[in-house]
């Protein structure tokens, strides 16, 4: 079956729940790093003028039954009685959303509610009040898709215990995918030239993780040239940073450097600052290879000034990191460890909550190789390693 095919027939089974006479829940198991793009298709459906329904997604954590049914309530635009009722949050939901879709004009479809809650602290009265939704919604064109996690579910098995809840898996693995980019390479006049391109790297992917670093390197090259004959100058920037890093991991590194040079000057050319920072630094890690640490440094440090002048401090450890991998493996230690603590600088200086888990793993990565450098982790440095000039000793 093609890769291409299954996106749609996930959201055609979706559509079908969302007119379903029998179906109030839909319990969707997704993987985190799919959430994001199921979200954003959803709201992409939402803003489409032909798509009938009133999508509402609710994020609010889940503490207990009465809060968290009073928080859905202000969701809707309108309840028909006020906080005096004297039925609870949860009777009150489910009568007025039901009230209210059977409310709407014909030519709006179901009201859904998409449940995503940022946290649910209280698993059982959780799935005990999902159930509650699908037993006691009384309107057809009301619709709960509710995410959970697909292999830590919450609730899994609730579709068992009610019959008005259904059960859907948004997944594929690894060798599925795999298998459906092959059969639709087979098939290119089903794909366009930028899906061909992206199924090329997929795949090259697929070969990098199994390290047939041969067969990687003849997918990216094959990607490489034909978004370049496109004059799709970002892909091919992509591509030729892939195989830089193919060609690094197979040893050949006069091979990656010129790879990752010709995805520098693309960068350049093209004013593309969000790759290039990534290109040079590991540019660097070729020429070093080489024995060329001078030039190897110099990379770095344009590196090192892209992410600084975005602001990213994250790119920077990311940058000074490599340096100190660097002079660890010449075994220039002590620059080495001072490296290291700047490193832990950058990411102490790193305090928005945003950041908090990639500065909380950054950390715990540094003090790691400083501790098998044989030194304290506790002291850091404020002197930035890349603003002075290096010469090429070794």
């Amino acid at each position: 079956m093609s890769l291409t095919s299954f996106f749609p027939e996930q959201f055609d089974q979706l559509q079908g729940f969302f007119i379903s006479a029998t179906e109030v829940v839909r319990h969707l198991k997704i993987d985190p790093e799919m959430r994001p793009l199921l979200l954003k298709a959803l709201a992409k459906m939402d803003d489409d003028a032909e798509f009938p329904h009133a999508l509402t997604q609710v994020t609010q954590p889940f503490v207990e039954p009465v809060s968290y049914f009073e928080g859905l309530l202000e969701t809707l635009p309108a309840p028909l009685d006020d906080k005096t009722s004297p039925l609870k949050a949860p009777a009150r939901f489910t009568r007025n959303a039901s009230s209210l879709a059977e409310s709407l004009p014909d030519n709006v479809g179901s009201l859904v509610f998409v449940l995503n809650p940022d946290a649910v602290t209280d698993v059982p009265a959780y799935r005990k009040s999902i159930a509650y939704l699908a037993e006691h919604i009384r309107s057809d064109w009301v619709k709960f898709l509710v995410l959970d996690s697909r292999t830590e579910p919450l609730l899994e098995g609730i579709e068992r215990e009610q019959s008005r809840i259904g059960v859907q898996t948004l997944h594929l693995s690894p060798e599925e995918i795999e298998q459906r980019v092959r059969e639709d390479l087979q098939s290119p006049a089903a794909l366009s030239a930028a899906e061909r391109r992206q199924y090329k790297g997929l795949l090259a992917g697929f070969a990098f993780s199994k390290k047939d670093y041969n067969h990687a390197a003849e997918l990216q090259r094959a990607w490489a040239s034909e978004a370049q004959q496109e004059g799709q100058h970002g892909d091919a920037a992509s591509a030729y940073y892939n195989l830089g890093n193919t060609l690094l991991a197979k040893g050949d590194w006069s091979e990656a450097t010129a790879a990752f040079c010709t995805a520098c000057e693309l960068c350049v050319d093209h004013r593309m600052n969000g790759l290039a920072p990534f290109v040079y630094a590991n540019l660097g890690v070729s020429l070093h290879r080489q024995s060329q640490f001078a030039q190897a440094f110099a990379a770095l440090k344009v590196a090192r000034d892209m992410f600084k002048a975005q602001n990213h401090r994250a790119g920077e450890a990311f940058v000074v990191d490599t340096l100190a991998q660097m002079y660890a493996l010449d075994g220039r230690n002590a620059e080495a460890e001072k490296s290291w603590r700047y490193c832990l600088t950058l990411y102490d200086g790193m305090t928005s909550s945003t950041f908090r888990d990639v500065r909380a793993a950054g950390r715990s990565e540094v003090i790691a190789k400083l501790e098998k450098l044989g030194v304290s982790a506790y002291q850091t440095s404020p002197q930035a390693p890349l603003d002075r000039a290096e010469s090429s000793r070794r």
